[in-house]
Formats: structure tokens, sequence, C-alpha cells
């Protein structure tokens, strides 16, 4: 087995009465690697780069999540290739501990002032690109990930999922896309919670993987802002920024929502 990577169960709770499976793809990843399950698509994604001849590869990461860790873990299988870890840098903040332990794999941090997250991507893959180098797509927005979720996603019990509720916290739009393609059978309802990027966002992200997205889709725009850490009691770890809030909602709504209820922990 990979030894960066392990296999994600389906554990069980029990919620206010109600039986709920819980995807655990935050266990994809062993340290140094983050528990991220994107991370599938990450290392197919560095291959091709790879195969192509790249040897420098950058990212952008926010303050909060861990992609940049997992490039810098992911890199030391391909000889010769560079991360570079660009992230928005704050006067008087700490570097992000996650920064930390990729510069510690050997990535080069390459902190860009705070601005627009669309500004400082593109000011990172300009000065990335003047190096020689590629920069990962932003929230890993490719193929590569996508179909790496729906491979995933086909290994799911269809009497997990039909006739049911199939929530998710929603970030760019990847994870989402990969479970309208690989599900073995549709949900009644598959809820999406954004982590804080508009719905027309997501909704533009997934469009580009499944042309026509289905009915069962219901997004919800972010009650929380991005950078807020949800406090909320939680049987298993969960991102604060990300899948707590889609969490949350399953608690707040756990009466109204038919069965059997499945909940897609992605990690981050």
């Amino acid at each position: 087995m990979n030894y960066l990577f392990r296999p994600t169960p389906i554990e069980r709770y029990s919620v206010l009465g109600r039986q709920v499976f819980v995807k655990r793809d935050d266990l994809f990843g062993v340290h140094p690697a983050p528990p991220l399950g994107k991370l599938r698509g990450l290392e197919i994604l560095l291959k091709s780069y790879y195969e192509q001849g790249v040897r420098i590869v950058g990212c952008w990461d926010t303050r909060v999540s861990k992609l940049g860790q997992g490039l810098a873990a992911l890199i030391q299988k391909f000889s010769g290739m560079h991360a570079i870890i660009s992230y928005p840098r704050r006067k008087a903040h700490p570097f992000p501990s996650a920064v930390l332990i990729a510069e510690a794999l050997g990535a080069e941090v390459m902190p860009i002032r705070g601005n627009h997250v669309s500004i400082c991507y593109s000011q990172a893959s300009k000065l990335i690109a003047k190096r020689g180098g590629v920069m990962v797509p932003f929230g890993l927005d490719c193929p590569q990930a996508v179909v790496a979720v729906a491979k995933e996603a086909a290994t799911i019990p269809a009497d997990l999922i039909r006739g049911g509720t199939l929530i998710i916290c929603s970030g760019s739009g990847v994870t989402l896309a990969g479970l309208l393609m690989g599900l073995p059978v549709a949900p009644q309802h598959l809820i999406g919670i954004s982590s804080g990027r508009s719905v027309a966002k997501i909704l533009a992200c997934v469009s580009r993987y499944v042309p026509k997205i289905s009915n069962v889709v219901d997004l919800h725009p972010a009650t929380f802002p991005y950078d807020h850490a949800l406090d909320f009691p939680c049987p298993f770890p969960s991102h604060p920024h990300y899948d707590l809030k889609a969490w949350k909602y399953l608690v707040d709504h756990i009466g109204v929502l038919p069965d059997p209820i499945l909940f897609w922990n992605v990690g981050a």
C-alpha cells in the first residue's frame, strides 16, 4: 500500500436518535500528507506533470487549508520535482501550521500580500511561470481530481444512498462533481453546504464536468464566513472551516432528512 495513503472507511453514528453513515475520506492522507481525500487527484496530476517534463509545481493555499502540505509530501515521490507553496501573508500573523510543515518537507514558501483570491492566484502563477513551473489549478479544479473522487464514490454501497440524503461541504465544487459522476445510484437529496465560495461559482465548476446537473442537488450558500472556525460538537475529526459547517446543517435538520443519511467528510 502507498505509505502516504490508506483506504477510507464508512463509519456509523447515532445523531439525535437517527443513524448517520460517515465517509471518512479525511483519513485518506497519512502524515506527513494531510488528512485530505482530494490528494487522490493531486497525485495523478503530479504524475502527468512529471511525464510532461515539468519540475517546478506551485500551488495557492489559504491560511486554513492543507493543499500545500499535500503537494510538499507527494512531490517527494517524483525525483527532481520542486514544490512552491504560496499563501496570503498577513502582518503580525504567524505562518500557518500547514505551511510550516510543507517548508519542513522541502517546499519553498512564497507569501503573497493578501488580496482577492483571484488576484493572489494570478500573481503566484506569473511568478512560478517565470521560473518555468506550472501552478496546480485553484481548488484542484481539474479532471484528474474529479475522476479520482468519482472512482471512490463508485465504491459506496447503493443501499447507503438510494432514496436517502448525502451531505457534503462544498469548497470548489470538485468533490460534488465527482460524486455526481461516480455514485452508483442517485440519492433523493444531495445537499452541498458552501464553505465560502458562491453557489454560482460552485455550479460553474460542477458544470465543467457534469453538463446536466441533477435536480437532486441542493446547494446552500455559506452560513458562516470562510475564515470563521466553527465550534460545534462532532463525534469525529471534522475541519472547522469546511466539513464541520456541513455537519452542523445535518444535525440542525436531522429530523427531516430521509434515510439513509450519508455524510462525506472530505478533510482539508
